[in-house]
């Protein structure tokens, strides 16, 4: 093995390689395998050492190897031992009792657990026939809505202490520490691959006042409360859920700051689009008042298209009397018919007038009208001519 290993150093000196320093137990590290001969599998690590892993963890049930020299494979640090850097194939640590244990956390080798009981902080876990204890903030990633849920599963710990006091065995494990390594290495992935303009499948993990945050497979993006959807005034909370399955699109990534920023809507069909195919001025339909401003009511036409009723327009529901506020002839959540004067798709604008008995439904779309707010530009032609009559007639305004 000494040839093999100096060998193995030039070789590495040569290709003007850098050698690993250290490893940590438990780290997965990718290695090559550089020699199937004898007890041992001999692996090429990146140090200065060989990395070894006992022959007998890749023999298969029917006698046959399942590495080969030359092959890229994925193996986990255990320890230094007699000038080797022992590794294993095993991805969880088998077998019961003490000794099980003991070689689990020396190697930082992760093991399998039944969650028995809820405790207080916490659960506790049946550990190759120990009882071990893990918190709550160390059984998944995020906030547990239903600790009972994990009861009676079986899931993969890492032992992060273990050691005896008067009280008998200490037995601490956490599973988040292995689904945070696991997100790390799919992080890395991700943002590797991540570009703006990407479609992505990914699952809701939160949802706060300013938008919902979506799980990509590593990393977390922000959908904004305005590209959850077309719909005006909607709360983040009446469209996603936690745990929701979502299709969005890549608006922003910036890769220094790892921050992600993604949109629902861009995906769906804009509202507008099709109202603005569908409906055209004089067309009358059912609308809901959505808000009242100053300067009047918006009624929605279908979900993500408002339109306004000015107060001009909604004096007529007081019989043509001067209205100061929406609120004296309207209120939220109200239906009424109404009737569309303009549309203005480059601006996202359409003006409305209520339908009333005065007016009846079946006036024509191109019916000509006296009222200013339907025109702007005949009010103002108005008004200029009256003000080039008060220029031209010196005694005007005057009570004679």
């Amino acid at each position: 093995m000494k040839d093999s290993k100096a060998d193995f150093a030039a070789l590495l000196a040569a290709g003007g390689l850098d050698y690993r320093r250290g490893f940590t137990p438990g780290e997965a590290v990718t290695a090559t395998v550089l020699s199937t001969k004898g007890n041992y599998v001999i692996l090429s690590v990146g140090a200065k050492e060989e990395g070894v892993v006992p022959k007998e963890e890749f023999i298969r049930e029917d006698g046959t190897l399942r590495a080969q020299e030359g092959e890229r494979i994925t193996v986990h640090f255990v320890a230094m031992r007699q000038g080797n850097l022992i590794f294993t194939a095993r991805e969880k640590a088998t077998g019961r009792g003490d000794a099980a244990i003991q070689q689990a956390f020396d190697s930082g080798t992760p093991m399998d657990g039944i969650v028995k009981a809820e405790v207080k902080g916490g659960y506790e876990i049946d550990l190759a026939g120990q009882r071990a204890f893990c918190p709550y903030s160390q059984i998944a990633l995020h906030r547990v809505d239903n600790p009972a849920d994990f009861i009676g599963t079986k899931q993969t710990f890492l032992i992060t202490e273990y050691g005896e006091d008067d009280r008998g065995v200490n037995l601490l494990v956490s599973r988040r520490v292995l689904l945070e390594r696991e997100r790390a290495a799919k992080k890395d992935a991700l943002l590797a691959d991540l570009a703006e303009g990407q479609t992505r499948e990914g699952t809701v993990t939160r949802v706060m006042d300013f938008g919902a945050f979506v799980d990509l497979g590593g990393a977390e993006g922000l959908i904004p409360t305005r590209e959850l959807s077309w719909e005006r005034g909607a709360k983040p909370e009446d469209l996603v859920k936690v745990g929701d399955t979502v299709e969005v699109l890549v608006q922003r990534f910036d890769a220094a700051s790892e921050r992600i920023t993604l949109s629902l809507r861009a995906l769906r069909q804009d509202p507008w689009e099709a109202f603005a195919t569908q409906y055209r001025p004089g067309d009358v339909l059912n609308a809901k008042i959505v808000r009242i401003a100053t300067f009047g009511a918006f009624a929605q036409l279908a979900p993500g298209v408002d339109g306004l009723l000015s107060n001009g327009r909604l004096a007529a529901l007081a019989k043509n009397h001067r209205i100061v506020s929406a609120h004296e002839v309207v209120e939220e959540g109200q239906e009424l018919e109404v009737k569309i004067d303009s549309i203005d798709p480059a601006e996202r604008k359409i003006a409305l007038r209520p339908v009333t008995a005065e007016e009846p439904r079946a006036k024509g779309k191109d019916a000509p009208s006296n009222d200013p707010d339907d025109d702007p530009s005949a009010w103002i032609r108005q008004n200029r001519a009256k003000n080039a009559g008060l220029a031209n007639n010196p005694f005007a305004g005057l009570d004679l």
